[in-house]
């Protein structure tokens, strides 16, 4: 089923091998058929023996302008936390300006088939990770924090839970209209489905925003609709801006918020 995937693969090791104990870091590259070109991802696994099943895995998506390396170069702490939280994080490349959803007008822009249909895929064939939903989250910061809602709505029966730091939750309807009006599109294909995440396959959902970033209002209006809607969710604020240090700050605590869940689905 994965041949057409695996074709022109390479796996190669991102830095020399690590002393024991401390997670390998690795970028993994293979040609994407939904993309039309060679992709890249870090790969960030414990040196731990995998628990039976495998590792949870988390897909961290980065922010306008970034790219698979931006996580691991701007909090190199990763590799400690995935140790930590015994997980395996997987950053992609989401492209500069993209929203991740599959582009009805670019075909070189289907970063949500690359990652549901290639990416996971691909990882859960070359890696000991659990297959099972219940260990499979999605995050991200800023653009990457409506991507990670955004593919939790889409596709619920994948993920189990899913956390945005300073969410850019007002490009919702900037990319729905925009890329309607263009193509004469369905808009669903770049919108957060809301009431999927009401649906049987429940979403354990997260979001936190600094006070003074300038998403704040943005995100406090996707809470209150969240609440409106009865949607539960996880909802913090606390100092700070749209910047590295606040979210280098926060990823342990949403780490802490997924492994959580992970311990609940072991006893369960």
């Amino acid at each position: 089923m994965l041949a057409w995937l695996l074709l022109a693969v390479t796996h190669v090791q991102a830095q020399p091998p690590k002393p024991a104990g401390v997670s390998p870091v690795d970028t993994i590259r293979f040609m994407s058929v939904a993309m039309r070109k060679e992709m890249k991802a870090v790969v960030i696994r414990p040196a731990s023996v995998p628990p039976a099943g495998g590792f949870p895995v988390l897909y961290l998506l980065h922010g306008f302008g970034g790219n698979f390396a931006q996580w691991i170069s701007k909090v190199p702490e990763l590799p400690a936390l995935a140790e930590q939280y015994g997980c395996v994080i997987v950053c992609p490349d989401g492209g500069r300006m993209t929203l991740y959803f599959d582009n009805p007008v670019d075909s070189s822009y289907h970063f949500e088939s690359y990652l549901v249909k290639e990416l996971i895929p691909y990882m859960e064939a070359h890696y000991t990770v659990n297959t099972d939903r219940r260990y499979r989250a999605v995050g991200g910061l800023s653009m990457g924090g409506f991507g990670a809602f955004f593919f939790a709505s889409r596709h619920p029966a994948l993920f189990a839970a899913a956390f945005s730091l300073s969410g850019a939750m007002n490009v919702d309807k900037l990319a729905k209209y925009s890329t309607k009006a263009r193509s004469g599109a369905d808009s669903t294909c770049c919108s957060i489905q809301w009431k999927q995440l009401r649906s049987k396959d429940s979403v354990a959902l997260s979001m936190e925003c600094g006070t003074g970033d300038y998403l704040i209002g943005a995100n406090r209006e996707t809470h209150r609709q969240l609440v409106e809607a009865n949607i539960a969710h996880d909802y913090t604020e606390r100092p700070g801006k749209h910047d590295w240090h606040y979210w280098q700050n926060a990823i342990p605590y949403q780490l802490l918020f997924l492994r959580r869940g992970w311990n609940n689905a072991l006893n369960n």
